[in-house]
């Protein structure tokens, strides 16, 4: 009798002993599939690598190896991953594809530009940023940005402006400005920016050397002093009739937004416009010029010509009023006085123009 309870209690345990075995078998696999899955998309075609179906397999809820979209909307792009790091990009030229009439419904994306990766950051290659209203593309060669564009949507409207660099020249233009764009570079240590149309130079702007003793020729010169730093800018303009305003109001936007006076060199302007614009930024509404020291038109040869210009030499200082290339008033005053004294001209001579 004590021998059949052993055995009929020894079994129990085993039984209860093997129930535990399946069950913790059980949610060892149900976990394990839990951490590990496998999503499939058909919604595109890599053009380097066409499939009918992409795999990607996620690890502990994370892209781990193969192709993972990167949104689910209708421009996308795909980053393909081995052993949990980011290897490459995959994307579409917009642009190409509107010209290419490929965006019909139902229409797989085919994504033709290959990116790198390197340390998780696009090494060469496309960068994309998806701002309000628009799309914008760094461009990337072995670490270096080469330039960027963005593509504007709107009902019925398509824009995309470039700005890339070449031979230490910024180019932007726009698509729909065609025979338009804009040159930004460096002479003599000034930054320049002008606009061309069909290669003709319409506007150009520029900052000065204000301890120069010529001006740059035929040009409205502002000189101003902020946070203690006085600077100077010329401008140009060779479009009489403001065709420019009306033919190509994007560049002419994005050209009157260079900060070229607040810029070090030609590359500090390509950094501010690119941060301007992911960023969302405008350039600010406050007064521009704290402190004004001279506003006048210049002559052929370099000169003032028309306009008021303030002067402090080593005994004093004082300002002088411009008219025809000579000089019709001077007097003795401190900077602080002389600001309500230019505020006044500038006043007097614009409203007798009107």
């Amino acid at each position: 009798m004590m021998n059949l309870l052993y055995y009929k209690k020894n079994n129990q345990l085993i039984y209860n002993a093997l129930i535990i075995i399946l069950m913790l078998c059980k949610f060892n696999n149900t976990s394990a599939q839990e951490m590990k899955f496998i999503k499939k998309d058909s919604s595109f075609v890599i053009v380097a690598e066409p499939m009918n179906v992409y795999e990607g397999i996620y690890e502990k809820g994370k892209p781990y190896q193969g192709y993972f979209k990167e949104e689910d909307q209708e421009l996308f792009t795909v980053d393909y991953y081995e052993n949990g790091i980011k290897k490459y990009n995959y994307s579409i030229d917009v642009l190409q594809m509107l010209q290419n009439d490929e965006f019909e419904g139902g229409y797989k994306l085919k994504l033709d530009i290959k990116s790198i990766y390197r340390d998780g950051e696009i090494y060469s290659g496309a960068k994309h940023h998806r701002l309000k209203d628009m799309v914008l593309v760094e461009q990337y060669q072995e670490g270096k940005r080469t330039g960027f564009y963005y593509d504007t949507f709107a009902m019925h409207y398509y824009n995309r402006v470039s700005f890339k660099i070449e031979k230490d020249t910024i180019h932007i233009v726009s698509v729909q400005n065609q025979g338009y764009k804009i040159k930004i570079f460096q002479k003599n240590n000034l930054i320049l920016s002008e606009l061309y149309r069909n290669d003709s130079l319409q506007i150009r702007v520029q900052n000065i050397d204000i301890k120069a003793s010529k001006f740059p020729t035929n040009s409205f010169v502002q000189i101003y002093e902020k946070f203690k730093i006085t600077k100077g800018i010329a401008y140009q303009n060779y479009d009489e009739t403001g065709q420019a305003y009306d033919e190509a109001r994007e560049l002419m936007q994005v050209f009157n937004k260079l900060e070229i006076d607040k810029s070090k060199d030609y590359t500090d302007v390509f950094d501010r416009l690119l941060k301007n614009i992911i960023s969302a930024t405008e350039i600010e509404n406050e007064p521009v010029y704290q402190t004004m020291i001279a506003e006048f038109i210049s002559d052929q040869e370099g000169n003032i010509k028309d306009g008021i210009c303030f002067f402090n030499d080593s005994k004093n200082s004082y300002y002088r009023i411009f008219n025809n290339s000579k000089v019709v008033n001077e007097e003795k005053v401190s900077l602080d006085d002389f600001q309500k004294i230019f505020f006044s001209y500038i006043e007097k001579k614009y409203s007798d123009t009107d």
